[in-house]
């Protein structure tokens, strides 16, 4: 008799150890949703209390007084039944370090009222104990798992909330046999069928209520793949979005960058095309006149020359800056000779406007960029001082050029005595086709800072200079 019933505890226990394995194994491969941990807290004392309790069993001679074992094993079971309730109770709210510091206190006074029952009191009132405690924590679990089923919806937990009221309804059969009982049962052979009969029905509708939680498990899963299913079909849509987005913009910015090309060359040549066009009047002029002045026309002559040969000049180099292939790697190019040729494309216009240029540099000092960038470089920012000066009235006009390299920056700064900058124009400075009074500096400048960044420099705009505009153009040293 003892063998088969402890038989059965062992067969019970070895089905839930089996769920418990099928838990480690998805552990192991990694799933999205993990398993509530009071959920398999349950899985685990309830194995063990049913190995414990099998055990136990086998070792009892007088049913009356059996031996500790039993103390460990249904302190196991409430602990068990205790955590399942969690599990619900957890699903519905967060479960507060107060409620498990009085569920941990419960299940020490569980274990010292048993082990006292075990001590001093016959089987009967032992189990009434055991079954009216459980019938209340039944009762709680079924509540809770009512509550969050009203929000779920999930059939595996309909399935627990079933096998959870059979399992109290095996429980009263259990109560009436004890109570009813005449006589004492000291001996496994005194048990009656009924009770073992409604005892392993009850056990068998806790390891279903075990399964029905697997389930509701195996349902999450389900549901987090096809979410994560259908998250991927989102992003995977997302992405080819982008990618279309991303060669709109391409295509926008190449219009746009061919349409700040086009602005660019026409901003940059118009000076030496209006010097052409006066030059060759002039030169219309002269040469209708009954007395030819030779050297002045072969003056006028160069300089159309000149100013043609700048402009070819100014439409190669931006062509360069703005295609798509020029990606090699720059030159050093010297700053001391880029400005001797800035200079002497200038010297006639800085002359006739009464504008001094003062250089201050070392001569070995360059910057990381070809020789025409450089050009046009210095070529916008000495018009942008030479605009700005040609509209003050002062007599020394002044445009300062000082570069010098520290252990860390290469600096080139650009000053000028005129007007300087409004401060609510300051911060739109480098934008392209910005609003400016200043004529010229909405194109002239985003072009500066368009080839200075494309080299990793950067160049801003001083605003304590109180004596005009300065501009710095900073290079990292290493």
């Amino acid at each position: 008799m003892k063998v088969l019933l402890a038989l059965n505890f062992f067969i019970f226990a070895a089905i839930q150890f089996g769920l418990l394995l099928g838990i480690l194994h998805y552990l192991r491969g990694g799933a999205k949703s993990r398993p509530n941990p009071y959920w398999i807290s349950a899985l685990i004392t309830n194995v063990i209390g049913l190995v414990s309790f099998a055990i136990g069993i086998l070792y009892t001679e007088d049913i009356q007084y059996p031996p500790e074992v039993f103390t460990f094993a249904n302190t196991l079971f409430y602990i068990g039944a205790l955590c399942q309730g969690l599990f619900f109770h957890s699903l519905n709210h967060a479960v507060s370090l107060r409620l498990k510091w009085l569920l941990g206190l419960s299940a020490i006074v569980y274990a010292v009222i048993f082990e006292y029952l075990r001590q001093t009191s016959g089987f009967q009132d032992r189990t009434l104990f055991a079954v009216g405690t459980y019938a209340v924590i039944l009762v709680w679990q079924i509540r809770q798992s009512g509550l969050i089923n009203k929000t779920l919806g999930l059939q595996q937990l309909r399935y627990f909330q079933y096998a959870a009221i059979g399992e109290a309804i095996f429980l009263v059969p259990r109560l009436l046999v004890l109570v009813t009982s005449e006589n004492p049962i000291r001996g496994m052979e005194q048990l009656p069928q009924l009770l073992i009969i409604f005892t392993f029905a009850q056990i068998l509708m806790n390891t279903l209520s075990f399964i029905a939680i697997w389930g509701y498990w195996s349902e999450r899963l389900a549901l987090d793949n096809r979410q994560t299913e259908t998250q991927n079909e989102l992003f995977k849509k997302l992405l080819e979005e982008r990618e279309t987005l991303i060669a709109s913009l391409l295509k926008a910015n190449k219009s746009s960058t061919t349409g700040a090309l086009s602005a660019s060359i026409a901003h940059e040549i118009n000076q030496p095309l209006g010097a052409i066009q006066i030059n060759s009047e002039f030169l219309q002029k002269k040469v209708q006149e009954e007395v030819v002045d030779r050297e002045l026309i072969n003056r006028l002559a160069d300089d159309i020359a000149k100013d043609n040969m700048r402009a070819a000049r100014i439409i190669r180099t931006l062509k360069a800056i703005f295609s798509e292939k020029y990606d090699a790697i720059p030159d050093q190019v010297s700053v001391a000779e880029v400005l001797d040729s800035v200079l002497l494309l200038s010297k006639s216009d800085l002359q006739q406007k009464q504008i001094q240029v003062e250089i201050e540099m070392t001569n070995e000092l360059s910057l990381p960029m070809s020789f025409g960038e450089a050009q046009q470089l210095f070529l916008n920012l000495l018009n942008n001082s030479v605009q700005a000066l040609e509209k003050t009235s002062q007599t020394n006009k002044t445009i300062r050029i000082l570069g010098k390299q520290s252990a860390e920056y290469i600096t080139v700064r650009i000053e000028d005595n005129g007007p300087g900058v409004l401060p609510e124009q300051q911060k739109s400075l480098f934008d392209l086709f910005s609003g400016s009074k200043r004529e010229g500096m909405g194109l002239g400048l985003w072009l500066c800072n368009y080839i200075i960044t494309r080299h990793g420099g950067r160049i801003r705009y001083d605003p304590q200079h109180h004596d005009g505009a300065a501009f710095e153009i900073l290079f990292s040293s290493s």
